[in-house]
């Protein structure tokens, strides 16, 4: 409605003034958008420049990964950075170096207690000791127990003899497995037959009549040495290749062989990252069609394939940029890290949906400006949404990357590096490529063939003008949502998905396994399954370590350590071995009582250290203890460097009982307060200690990057309740993941943390375009919800599809990171459109906020008609026009004259826009309408573009 006469204008005026908040918005999107008016046209003018200038730095970039290099070590990966069992393992290998590692064969056969399956064996171990390189071969490489190489298999039960084993037969075999104390002919040890057999049988006696599974074992010298930081054994690495690929040959004799070397780990680690580079190619190309189908129009000239194939390089140049700089900055990579090119490609792929959108969405006064002006004109829209979301994406990742976990540390700054870059090259190369598109576009020439130029009565075709998305969002979907039956269903599946995820969320377990990490076809992880499975074990071997302390003085603190240790509730029973009890027996069983005091002991150190020299070297019991205390020397004065008292868990349930086992024995370690180092240690501490934090710090970091985006979008949208609405949309979002999680056979593990991380910064982008519209827009609730879903909604949509399409290919995968990602990644985009698409629109239009106040003039000052008449004829001026969300033009439901129709943005006939200004009207002197035209982009970033004074778009949102 025109003003009225009496009005004041100041009081006009400042009902209009923005706030503060939104005054602080304004300056920040201000300041960007004149960096990229300036890049657009700079680009635009050297586009050739541009393209090798971005090629150098790639280029010099990637040079980092000279120093390129793949973690797999497990206790580099996932141990917490200042772990106390990384630095009790480093001191036990100090005080109790290992003298040999042992190699392992897995023997699987219908079964294995018959001559022929002996007779493969015997077979197998005469190629394994046949083994050789320049340097070594089995016999000096192997860890000798007297003077016989230490290997260990029912081979042994006839002294790996060749002509008794080929000549034995099954009773044979079945009377010498089943002698009573049995003792090995080679070591002269008694030897357990039942430790060494899996899936045994026996017969209505009781005795064995058959299993299913055998190992075989070959020691072999550790003669590892000290470089760079870390332990290095070249000669047994190198012995070790040959002797797998002896024991992975094909067989054709019924036995199947599965090995285990000391190198397995740090082969395999990375196993899944080269399987899976054929799943990588297609799903790149895959994207590549949906980019040239998105991006461009079904015609010959419309069409954006080179446009499309530029976007996705830049994404690979992303990638192999990051790879440079964080290799030479040190940081690792890690099998995680497999998903960064699905991850970047979603995320990359999106940003140029803005950029080449926000081009296309020019009003028809900006198209009739040169190509320079028209090129810094697009930028400057599409530059801040792609910021903005970047930004988000880079925070939250930076805030993952503060981790103690170091694969989780080292992942996130790969990704926020390359989401950098991605930015980057987004504004760069590729928007070079689009103006070189755009030229091409001018002179009509074949999108696919650029020297073939069309007539000029050549027009597409009427199909490929239409945009059927946008239709079916403002004349189905957004009316049917917001009718009353609609919201009540709305709010009732939402509730019930709430309800369930809440519950899943309560049970949602922390677990982590790095074996989980191994491809499912790696012998190694075969390897361990079939073992766990064949010889499961009774408890975990756990031990308590003591260092240089006064053991004469604190002899009543070692016999109390014995006690509760022996006490421990996760402790099996009868378990602990203690060489300190079994020397006090010694002592009392063999020297004088007149030498001894009132608690049993010498009454002087030195009785009392000569006499456990005396203890380990003489006695049976003691040398069996040799191996549990380390002396400076046997010779006077004597001392003991360490010691270890023995003891197994029992079975443990779950990851939350195995922490409670590690604490509870730390506790009783402590408790006993020894002068010097003491502590527990078993080698599983090392996973345990990554379970215990990690569900801590994926709570830390959420909290954490939550706060960051909720100020980042806060500042963008400018009002408080929306952000809080945008908030609430997040929340709910990352409660169903984590409780659909649960449901589906999902824990909290470092790659679910990753992936919980990024949903944050999609989340809100989801949330985040809705609101922003429905902020802009005025009238009633209930109108400016259906405005802002039947505008808005198509892009939000279009970023979640094209984000989905880069991992669905995963589904396929045999890789625990590879399928993780793809369940986790498909219920971010699932909840994440659920609630910015259906449950945000429906709260909004009950509980929305008010609009911009900029908003709700554009209904007061002039009278539609003469407005329409007058900017059709002299354009217009409007400084003060705020944001709108929008791929079409949006009537007012008080103004729709007859010639005019709404229009889809991606059509380019078109009824006439209302063109930008070319009317003289002073500044300040606004003309005000009820017809807003909002032009926005879609993808990832989506960006809300409306137009402001003299034809330009002031403020691009995400």
């Amino acid at each position: 409605m025109a003003a009225k006469p009496g009005d004041n204008p100041r009081q006009q005026e400042a009902t209009r003034r923005p706030n503060c908040m939104k005054r602080c918005s304004n300056v920040f999107v201000s300041a960007l958008e004149g960096f990229f008016y300036r890049l657009g046209k700079l680009v635009a003018g050297h586009p050739w420049l541009t393209i090798l200038l971005t090629l150098l730095l790639g280029g010099s970039l990637s040079a980092g990964m000279v120093k390129f290099y793949q973690e797999s070590r497990q206790e580099k990966l996932w141990i917490p950075y200042g772990s106390q069992a990384l630095v009790h393992q480093e001191w036990i290998d100090e005080k109790f170096p290992a003298k040999f590692r042992f190699e392992f064969v897995l023997i699987e056969a219908d079964n294995v207690l018959v001559p022929s399956v002996l007779q493969a064996m015997l077979a197998l171990d005469t190629s394994l000791k046949n083994v050789s390189t320049d340097a070594t071969n089995w016999t000096s490489i192997c860890y000798q127990l007297g003077s016989n190489c230490w290997s260990s298999s029912l081979l042994e039960l006839w002294s790996f003899d060749e002509t008794t084993i080929n000549g034995l037969s099954q009773q044979d075999v079945l009377d010498k497995v089943n002698q009573n104390n049995l003792v090995s002919p080679v070591t002269f040890r008694p030897y357990d037959v039942e430790a060494v057999l899996g899936e045994i049988q026996r017969d209505s006696g009781g005795q064995f009549s058959g299993a299913k599974a055998t190992t075989m074992l070959y020691a072999v010298k550790d003669q590892s040495v000290e470089r760079q930081g870390e332990r290095v054994d070249e000669i047994r690495n190198e012995w070790e290749k040959g002797w797998l690929e002896v024991a992975q040959e094909e067989r054709s004799d019924g036995v199947t062989v599965t090995p285990f070397a000391t190198r397995s780990f740090g082969d395999e680690g990375g196993g899944a990252i080269q399987s899976d580079l054929t799943l990588l190619s297609a799903g790149y190309a895959l994207i590549i069609g949906y980019v040239a189908m998105v991006l461009g129009k079904f015609n010959c000239i419309e069409q954006k394939i080179y446009v499309s194939l530029m976007g996705v390089l830049c994404v690979g140049l992303a990638i192999i940029g990051s790879m440079g700089i964080c290799s030479a900055a040190g940081a690792a990579y890690g099998p995680v890290h497999s998903i960064l090119p699905f991850l970047i490609l979603g995320i990359g792929v999106d940003d140029m949906f803005v950029v080449v959108s926000a081009w296309n969405n020019l009003s028809p006064a900006d198209r009739k400006r040169d190509r320079h002006e028209q090129a810094a004109l697009a930028l400057k829209h599409a530059g801040v949404s792609i910021t903005v979301t970047s930004l988000t994406d880079v925070v939250a990742f930076g805030v993952g990357a503060s981790t103690i976990l170091p694969a989780l540390q080292s992942f996130c700054i790969y990704a926020a590096v390359s989401i950098f870059l991605v930015f980057v090259y987004s504004c760069t190369m590729f928007f070079a490529v689009m103006c070189l598109d755009f030229q091409r576009w001018e002179g009509r020439r074949n999108a696919c063939c650029c020297c073939y130029k069309h007539k000029p009565d050549y027009r597409p075709t009427e199909c490929s003008q239409k945009d059927r998305l946008q239709l079916f969002f403002q004349k189905i979907y957004a009316p049917g949502l917001l009718t009353i039956p609609g919201k009540i269903v709305t709010l009732i599946v939402v509730s019930a998905l709430l309800g369930v995820s809440i519950w899943g969320m309560v049970n949602l377990r922390q677990n982590f396994d790095s074996t989980w990490f191994l491809p499912d076809d790696s012998y190694l992880k075969q390897y361990l399954l079939k073992t766990e499975t064949y010889f499961p074990d009774d408890g975990y071997e756990v031990d308590i370590y003591a260092g240089d302390i006064d053991y004469y003085g604190e002899r009543v603190k070692l016999h109390t350590l014995y006690q509760r240790f022996e006490d421990d509730s996760y402790v099996t029973d009868g378990t602990v071995t203690s060489w300190f009890e079994d020397y006090k027996t010694w002592v009392n069983s063999t020297k004088n009582s007149t030498l001894l005091g009132s608690d049993g002991h010498a009454t002087d150190s030195t009785t009392f250290y000569q006499w456990i020299v005396e203890f380990l070297t003489t006695d049976a019991t003691g040398r069996s203890h040799s191996g549990d205390v380390q002396l400076n020397s046997t010779t006077s004065p004597v001392t003991i460097i360490a010691s270890r008292i023995r003891g197994t868990y029992k079975t443990l349930r779950d990851s939350s009982e195995e922490i409670l086992a590690m604490d509870s024995l730390v506790a009783v370690t402590d408790s006993v307060a020894f002068s010097g180092d003491a502590f527990p240690y078993a080698r599983q501490f090392n996973g345990w200690e990554t379970n215990k934090v990690i569900k801590n710090e994926l709570y830390r970091n959420l909290g954490i990057a939550m706060a960051a985006v909720f100020v980042i979008t806060l500042l963008l949208l400018a009002d408080i309740l929306g952000s809080l609405w945008v908030l609430l949309c997040v929340v709910l979002t990352l409660v169903d993941v984590g409780g659909m999680m649960h449901h589906w056979g999902l824990t909290i593990d470092t790659v679910t943390t990753n992936i919980m991380i990024l949903a944050i910064g999609l989340a809100v982008d989801y949330a985040a375009h809705i609101c922003h519209t429905f902020l802009t827009i005025s009238g009633t609730r209930q109108d400016r919800a259906h405005v802002a879903l039947g505008n808005m909604g198509p892009a939000v949509f279009n970023g979640g599809f094209s984000t989905f399409l880069a991992f669905v290919l995963l589904a396929t995968s045999n890789s625990y990171v590879f399928i993780t990602f793809f369940k986790v990644f498909f219920l971010v985009v699932v909840f994440g459109c659920l609630h910015g698409l259906v449950f945000l629109p429906v709260i909004l239009s009950w509980l929305g906020p008010g609009p911009y106040v900029t908003a709700e003039a554009r209904d007061e000052e002039q009278p539609d008609t003469e407005y329409i008449e007058k900017a059709r004829s002299k354009g217009f001026e409007n400084p003060s026009l705020e944001m709108n969300g929008d791929v079409s033009t949006v009537m007012s439901e008080f103004v729709k004259p007859a010639d005019f129709d709404p229009r889809v943005t991606s059509q380019p006939d078109y009824p006439p826009d209302i063109p930008p200004p070319d009317y003289d009207a002073p500044p300040g002197s606004p003309i005000r309408t009820g017809l807003g035209s909002a032009n926005s982009v879609h993808g990832h970033g989506e960006a809300a573009i409306q137009w402001g004074s003299r034809g330009q778009i002031p403020q691009v949102s995400n």
